[in-house]
């Protein structure tokens, strides 16, 4: 979350409140790997980190955490939005699981159970993010439908370079509405030191219905879906300025009593090979990326022999594509 001068000093109140009030923050911590997972456990929210230096043990944040209640979950039950860890219907409680810690959620009508498993992407030698499972649970005695979203609060994109974010198929400048059919598999938020991988398709789990990048604040304000308007920028007068953020959308569906609805989220540091999940390729896809892996070399082939100029910028992005075709069509 981002905001401008003209706003620093009920920020600054805001800051000071958050660092007295310790019972609203309490923080209980879970490490694997390269990866460092927080769970506010009174607020039922949670941040992750990513290990920077390993002699001095510092972590860097891959999401907004200075104040962690800016990403959060939401329910839709019979389209009764919940925003959990706020609403009073619901307790909290945290299992601390050292390998699969989760946050649960209690009301008279709904359990959720938000769970956390460290994961490690193809090119990562150690753990580097985290699988977030989210389990809606219907206490009710009859059906009802019920859906979920989940708003990060995204940061590394930031004022760095032009965009602030890219999915392995395209680069997102503005608003941007990625639907269900969508051949998207993952986006990344990123700066010159840390980036943030975030799932689209994850594999056998349920892909959400809609992700929204947008402003925090656009997307934060509202209870439930705001349309999407593409090319509008990452503003929101006057306050909110620059401040990206993505949203998943889950649509409620039926949910039969006694029944449970299941989410999978997946959150890791970037990797060019994405998640590693594996994806049915046409013939027509994998003629086209033979064409696309030929035509690569060709230009490698001419820029080691020196009859042509490729920049450092460009090189990475061939690297990139060439590690997104090699994962697609699960070459290794």
């Amino acid at each position: 979350m981002k905001i401008r001068p003209s706003a620093c000093l009920p920020a600054l109140f805001f800051c000071v409140a958050c660092v007295f009030a310790p019972p609203g923050l309490a923080a209980l911590e879970f490490r694997q790997g390269l990866v460092r997972l927080t769970i506010h456990e009174n607020a039922g929210r949670f941040s992750l980190f990513y290990l920077a230096d390993p002699e001095t043990d510092r972590y860097e944040p891959l999401f907004s955490h200075q104040d962690p209640r800016t990403s959060f979950l939401a329910v839709n039950v019979d389209n009764r939005v919940y925003r959990i860890g706020e609403n009073p219907v619901f307790t909290i409680r945290v299992e601390k699981n050292q390998a699969r810690p989760a946050i649960v959620f209690e009301s008279p009508f709904l359990r959720i159970r938000q769970e956390f498993t460290f994961i490690k992407t193809p090119s990562s030698p150690e753990s580097n993010g985290v699988k977030m499972t989210v389990r809606l649970e219907n206490k009710e005695s009859r059906q009802v439908r019920a859906g979920m979203r989940l708003l990060i609060d995204t940061n590394l994109g930031e004022g760095f370079g032009e965009y602030p974010f890219v999915t392995d198929t395209q680069v997102i400048t503005a608003e941007t509405a990625v639907g269900f059919e969508s051949e998207d598999r993952w986006w990344v938020s990123r700066n010159s030191r840390f980036s943030l991988m975030g799932s689209i398709f994850a594999g056998q789990d349920a892909r959400p219905n809609f992700l929204h990048f947008a402003n925090w604040k656009r997307l934060n304000d509202l209870p439930w879906k705001v349309g999407c308007t593409p090319g509008r920028n990452f503003n929101f007068p006057p306050y909110s300025v620059g401040d990206s953020a993505v949203c998943y959308y889950y649509d409620p569906v039926p949910l039969p009593s006694g029944e449970t609805a299941s989410y999978s989220i997946y959150l890791a540091a970037e990797d060019p090979a994405g998640f590693g999940f594996k994806t049915f390729i046409s013939p027509e896809q994998r003629e086209a990326d033979l064409i696309l892996m030929r035509d690569l070399m060709g230009r490698l082939d001419l820029f080691l022999a020196g009859e042509i100029a490729i920049s450092g910028e460009e090189l990475a992005d061939m690297e990139r594509t060439i590690a997104q075709i090699k994962a697609r069509n699960e070459l290794h």
